[in-house]
């Protein structure tokens, strides 16, 4: 039992049908042993077979009455007509009334275009219960039992409105998400097609530089055995290089073939002109860069990329300062971006996929990514990406050794 979940111990099922076996019991031992609730009208122990059948018809409609709540409001309601108008003139309270009464409340719950239909039912059924018994035809006891069958009524009505509400919330909240899925799987696609050329462009320039270098060896094979072994060393890291940017290239869903811009690929080489841009367009940037060296060209790539991403977002959100730091240690490049506070509040956004490109090359390369919110109310973004030794191979593009940093005054 304690591995059962509760959603089906507790089941709407397993209630109805608990009420159903406790009401019957009630009900049968009036009968039986002719005691009365305080119900309507004067018992009778006259009669208890027929009285047996009605009891049952009283009660057990409750147990489908999620599933055809107007059928079960007819048939209570008939059933106590009928003990009323041909067997006796008496109604038990909790295996009569209290049944009549669930069911006009579930009616107007459960049976939206009907649900007056059960209503009027109840009411016809109240009508015949204090023209048959003349002993409770005082004013009060009608208005009361007018009051209760209008108030079940009511109260049924409010959970259904309030359930078709959370309906609506729940199906509009299912599409804004499948929405929102829709365009991160489409902003991963146009991303990973984006990442798919720009690694063509990496392989394509490692296999020229590959055939300048062995055109160079099979010159230099003969006069100069030496030039030619190291010209074949530096066609062989190439060819290692190019093989793991290969790798990556195959592990991308590229959408289409679709042939793209053929711009020299971009690299930290052009942080400069980047960090020059965006000044211009009205961000102070301070930009620190240490020990960078040579890069992978995929990996020089992404982290211009990533660069490119993070001062966009800057720019849109008319930081008031941001810092810009790129340092190469112990075989890893880390990049962080630290946006200070707007100058003025940003307007609210439906969000855009910069993040979601960022972390997809981030992932590409085994790398990491954060990008949180400060204190302040600025932003950072940091990323780690892994960088190789400091060799330089045949399809790295320097940056420079030298570290420089840029600040406005």
């Amino acid at each position: 039992m304690d591995g059962m979940p509760r959603s089906r111990v507790f089941s709407a099922g397993t209630v109805d049908g608990l009420l159903c076996g406790a009401l019957l019991v009630v009900g049968q031992s009036q009968v039986w042993a002719g005691w009365n609730d305080g119900g309507v009208g004067v018992t009778s122990h006259d009669h208890q077979l027929a009285r047996a059948v009605l009891a049952v018809a009283f009660v057990l409609p409750l147990w489908w009455r999620r599933s055809w709540p107007l059928l079960a409001v007819g048939v209570i309601c008939a059933a106590i007509a009928v003990q009323v108008v041909v067997v006796t003139p008496y109604v038990p309270f909790v295996a009569g009334l209290l049944p009549m009464s669930i069911a006009n409340y579930t009616c107007a719950a459960y049976a939206p275009r009907l649900r007056g239909v059960g209503l009027l039912a109840v009411l016809g059924a109240e009508l015949v219960i204090y023209a048959a018994i003349p002993e409770e035809r005082v004013p009060g006891e009608v208005l009361f039992s007018i009051f209760v069958a209008l108030g079940t009524w009511v109260a049924g009505d409010v959970v259904r409105v309030r359930s078709e509400r959370a309906e609506r919330a729940l199906g509009t909240a299912r599409t804004i998400i499948a929405e929102r899925e829709a365009a991160n799987s489409a902003a991963l696609a146009d991303e990973r097609a984006r990442i798919a050329r720009e690694l063509h462009d990496v392989i394509a320039h490692s296999v020229s530089v590959m055939g300048v270098q062995a055109g160079a060896a099979r010159l230099l094979l003969e006069h100069d055995p030496a030039s030619a072994r190291t010209a074949m060393l530096a066609i062989e890291d190439t060819a290692r290089t190019s093989v793991a940017e290969l790798q990556r290239l195959l592990a991308v869903l590229r959408a289409d073939d679709t042939p793209g811009n053929r711009t020299p690929t971009p690299g930290l080489h052009q942080l400069p002109a980047l960090v020059e841009q965006v000044r211009s367009a009205g961000l102070p940037v301070e930009v620190t860069t240490h020990g960078l060296g040579t890069l992978p060209l995929g990996v020089d790539l992404a982290a211009y990329r990533i660069l490119q991403e993070a001062l966009t977002n800057a720019l849109k959100h008319a930081a008031a300062r941001t810092v810009v730091d790129v340092r190469r240690l112990n075989g890893r490049l880390d990049i962080e971006v630290r946006n200070g506070a707007p100058r003025t509040r940003p307007e609210r956004s439906e969000g855009g996929h910069g993040l979601v490109g960022m972390r997809e090359r981030v992932q590409l390369y085994g790398g990491t990514l954060s990008a949180q919110p400060l204190p302040d109310g600025g932003f950072v973004v940091h990323a780690t990406l892994p960088a190789g030794d400091d060799t330089v191979t045949g399809t790295d593009r320097p940056l420079g050794a030298r570290s420089w940093t840029e600040a406005l005054p």
